[in-house]
């Protein structure tokens, strides 16, 4: 107990001055005026309590004259806070003498609270260890406790003190930059699903937000304002604290979670997770396996057409035609609703083994028939190969070179004029080597398989038709790349392609490892922030060279082979030199331009430069953009970085006129762009 508690305990005993509370200050703005329990006098010799405390304050006492005083409604607790309990009772006796304590919340004994000691005092007075209330035990608004004392002689007295339990008063907080939508509950967990990504939240009240990393408990950023942005995190824990500068509003905190979509079979987080391309079996077919996330989404089926949107739960039907294959089914989780990223695979994956064993590859079990068509390059006709497959364990070579494109379909003139063309077996499933094949590798309808998306190689094929069980089809299906089936018409050589890229999304990298994409927008209140613009390394797809490589010209000929040695070039994602040009004379190319101004107004633009020497690269290593803001006084405004990625590419295709062919070579571009603001607060 506090001294002050003792010394006020002290006073009333012996001068009893604590009368209606005038020793005592009301208790956080309370103005409730102290009310009176009716107690017995001392005199009578039965138990009292001479003093209560809460929280270091004193709600309950004696008078001079042996009466218990009570500050009913005047003492408040803050919300989420615990209540500690200092009390101080005296019980008569004779010989032997007891006291014993119990306390009661809104008319409910509290057992863990009931105390007692015994003495051979005839007057005990008895200080009770204090005992602490949780806050999850006193919900918002008022309570009263009710303190029981009790003697040797089973007399008791009882004291009850009404309080009061402030409630939550969050400030409202939403994901975006806008402060609108629906605001996000403090205790929130806040998903961002990928490997790395951000978020952005805002407030429409001023204050001071802070990021913490839970594994380690360090502080990340500290910013004030109303907007705030998590930059790039990795997979982890996180925690958003908001405090606002309003006293009268309770801080708000969300846990940021950076990872990959959880899944579990089950309704629910009770059953088993699953991780990434795990696979599982089914108990029978027919049936159905549930599968669960906490978070809702997409789920697919490959192949089947099995779909659902924002859900959290998917029961995967297990047809029995499917027996002895594999189906993958996909969950892509909603991402937030702000316009920040969340980079590289959000879902998941995983892969449910049908029982039973696979359909055999003979006419009598499997009905159907199937056609072939070929397409030699972009140019040329699809031309049909072979009608009328049915189903053989004997493969089917079928010979392309290069290989581009080859169907595998229920009806050659249905792929090819489309619903013109009656298909009486109509769509289906199709499966490869026994895994069910998605929706990339099937026409519009899924009455083709696209066989030359497939490795080269043997394969087994199995179609499964969706509009009657009993029409399949099942063989072996091998592609060989050789000989081109028309010698005659031009074709495209290696270096006359080049490889399209498939970029990853720009960013800046600082020092410390904090990354900015696009659109991300930073706040400058410190010269720590500052400092952390010193350094801008540019992350990009750009080309790189190799070194050299050899390519046959006239694979066909196998006596009179020709080659030609070219740059080794190919398309990748990293650091990159700000104003720079990768030219190596190949079919690929590279270059970005940066430009930078403040306040709408062009400072200064890095263009590439080419050095006389082909293919070396002169550009900046990194961008100080601390240097430009300290050019400029390091007056307040916005400072804009515009970065321009530019990847070019040859093409090459066959055009007909008549009976003669073209060919003709052109280059693509791809264009991508990165803008960055940074704001300078005075």
């Amino acid at each position: 107990m506090k001294k002050w508690v003792v010394s006020a305990l002290a006073v009333c005993v012996a001068v009893g001055s604590l009368l209606s509370g005038a020793a005592v200050s009301p208790a956080q703005g309370a103005t409730t005026t102290m009310k009176r329990n009716s107690q017995v006098s001392s005199s009578v010799q039965k138990p009292v309590h001479d003093m209560i405390v809460f929280n270091d304050y004193q709600v309950a006492g004696l008078s001079s004259g042996g009466w218990n005083w009570v500050k009913n409604d005047e003492f408040i607790l803050p919300p989420d806070t615990p209540l500690d309990v200092d009390l101080t009772q005296t019980t008569y006796g004779n010989g032997t003498n007891l006291s014993r304590s119990q306390v009661f919340l809104d008319g409910v004994e509290l057992p863990e609270f009931m105390r007692e000691t015994r003495s051979t005092q005839a007057s005990l007075k008895w200080q009770v260890p204090r005992f602490t209330i949780p806050s999850a035990q006193l919900s918002a608004g008022k309570h009263t406790l009710t303190f029981v004392v009790t003697d040797a002689k089973a007399q008791k007295s009882t004291v009850n003190v009404r309080f009061q339990v402030e409630a939550q008063n969050y400030p409202h907080i939403y994901e975006g930059e806008n402060g609108t939508g629906v605001s996000i509950p403090s205790g929130d967990i806040v998903p961002i699903f990928g490997l790395f990504g951000s978020r952005t939240f805002s407030s429409k009240l001023p204050g001071t937000w802070r990021l913490s990393n839970q594994a380690t408990g360090t502080e990340m950023r500290s910013v004030e304002g109303t907007i705030f942005s998590t930059g790039s995190l990795k997979a982890g824990q996180y925690e958003l604290m908001f405090l606002p500068n309003d006293s009268t509003l309770t801080p708000w905190t969300a846990h940021i979670q950076v990872g990959q979509a959880e899944l579990y079979m089950g309704t629910d987080k009770s059953g088993q997770k699953l991780s990434p391309n795990q696979k599982i079996t089914a108990s029978q077919a027919p049936g159905t396996v549930q599968l669960y996330s906490p978070y809702p989404g997409r789920w697919w089926v490959n192949g089947t057409g099995q779909t659902l949107t924002n859900a959290q739960r998917f029961d995967v039907a297990i047809p029995e035609m499917l027996a002895g294959l594999t189906l993958t089914v996909t969950f892509e989780p909603n991402q937030g609703s702000d316009t920040s990223t969340s980079y590289l695979n959000a879902g998941i994956a995983i892969q449910i083994q049908v029982p039973g064993t696979p359909q055999a590859c003979e006419p009598a079990s499997a009905q159907a028939d199937m056609d072939v068509l070929m397409q030699a390059n972009e140019r040329s006709s699809m031309m049909v190969e072979r009608r009328n497959l049915f189903s053989s364990d004997i493969t089917v070579r079928l010979y392309q070179n290069p290989v581009h494109i080859i169907w595998l379909t229920t009806a050659a003139d249905h792929l090819e004029f489309g619903t013109e063309e009656d298909d009486d077996e109509g769509p289906g499933v199709w499966a490869v080597d026994n895994v069910i094949v998605d929706a990339s590798k099937l026409n519009w309808d899924h009455t083709a398989l696209l066989l030359s998306s497939l490795s080269l190689g043997r394969h087994k094929i199995n179609y499964y038709s969706k509009r009657e069980p009993r029409q399949s089809w099942c063989g072996y299906i091998q592609v060989i790349e050789d000989k081109p089936p028309v010698s005659f018409y031009p074709v495209c050589d290696p270096d006359d392609i080049g490889a399209v890229p498939y970029p990853s999304p720009m960013r800046f990298v600082t020092k410390k490892g904090n990354q900015y994409k696009d659109g991300d927008h930073i706040v400058v209140d410190s010269d720590s922030d500052l400092n952390d613009l010193k350094e801008l390394v540019l992350m990009s797809t750009h080309v790189v060279n190799k070194g050299m490589k050899r390519i046959i010209l006239n694979k066909s000929s196998r006596t009179d082979r020709r080659y030609i040695h070219v740059p080794d070039l190919v398309w990748e994602d990293g650091e990159t030199l700000l104003g720079t040009k990768q030219y190596y004379g190949g079919t690929i190319t590279s270059e970005n331009e940066v430009k930078i101004s403040f306040n709408g107004r062009a400072l200064t633009t890095i263009k590439p430069r080419l050095s006389e020497d082909q293919g070396a690269e002169e550009g900046v290593p990194s961008l100080n953009l601390k240097q430009f803001i300290d050019f400029q006084d390091g007056k307040p405004g916005v400072y804009t970085i515009e970065v321009t990625n530019t990847m070019s590419y040859r093409t090459c295709q066959i055009e007909q006129d008549g009976n003669s062919y073209d060919k003709n070579t052109d280059t693509q571009e791809q264009q991508q762009t990165l803008t960055l603001t940074v704001e300078v607060k005075e």
